[in-house]
């Protein structure tokens, strides 16, 4: 994506290359065109003079990808406070609640990453690319729709750690690699939560109170929940939004955190 101007107004340009370039440009079209700026870059203009189609997006004041503002991995990007990444995750599940209620068609995402998540001037995640979601029927939907689920779950845990993870099958727990989502998962079975590579960030500066330590297990258990191997063991959105609603609510209460 660029930066660019279109009659004066800042824009940001999106251009795809040649491989797949096509298919997925139609399809960012399609999608951005539905969410309408919701929790999503807004769509503006398309420009057809090319062989594969170039997105002009709305532009807005950024503070950066969420990848920038986790773990200290950016130099001059300010890690994100827990308040914040509670609220980020809470806004998450509600993109991909929209896509279930609002859409037209059912549309699975399958693309949310931290470093295509930006953020805006107050920390509120915006979607940025579409190019690997599928739209799909309703025959499908029960197979397909929790995927995204699975997805938000990731992204808990890397807002919880500050850590890339590592979608892939388990390797030697000796590795730096080691899968992030087993490693939370014997953490929590042997009840040694402490053992969690908690970004500093979330528990610096301040004791780690009942109220607080009750959030962060919160939180955990249901990010492990989202990342259950088995489709229909994973909850509904729904209830996704609804359990990291009370977690945010605690989270505004609690003048600890």
């Amino acid at each position: 994506m660029y930066k660019g101007f279109l009659q004066g107004q800042q824009v940001i340009v999106k251009k795809f290359t040649v491989k797949n370039g096509l298919e997925s440009s139609v399809l960012d079209i399609i999608i951005s065109k539905q969410m309408n700026g919701h929790n999503a870059l807004k769509l503006v203009g398309v420009c057809l003079d090319t062989e594969i189609p170039v997105l002009v997006f709305e532009s807005f004041k950024s503070s950066g990808t969420l990848g920038d503002r986790m773990g200290n991995r950016t130099p001059g990007f300010e890690p994100l406070p827990w308040k914040h990444r509670v609220n980020i995750a809470f806004h998450l599940a509600c993109s991909i609640a929209y896509f279930r209620l609002q859409l037209p068609r059912l549309v699975v995402h399958g693309g949310l990453k931290p470093s295509s998540i930006l953020l805006d001037e107050h920390n509120v995640p915006v979607l940025t690319d579409f190019s690997s979601s599928k739209i799909i029927s309703h025959k499908e939907g029960h197979d397909q729709k929790n995927i995204d689920v699975y997805s938000i779950g990731l992204l808990i845990l890397a807002l919880l750690t500050g850590k890339e993870v590592c979608d892939s099958p388990p390797i030697e727990k000796s590795s730096k690699a080691y899968y992030l989502v087993d490693h939370v998962k014997e953490c929590v079975m042997s009840e040694r939560l402490k053992e969690i590579m908690l970004d500093p960030i979330v528990v610096v500066g301040r004791p780690l109170t009942t109220e607080k330590a009750k959030e962060l297990r919160d939180f955990t258990l249901l990010a492990l929940e989202c990342t259950r191997d088995q489709l229909l063991e994973r909850p509904r959105i729904s209830d996704v939004l609804n359990r990291l609603g009370d977690i945010e609510l605690a989270a505004l209460n609690n003048k600890h955190c």
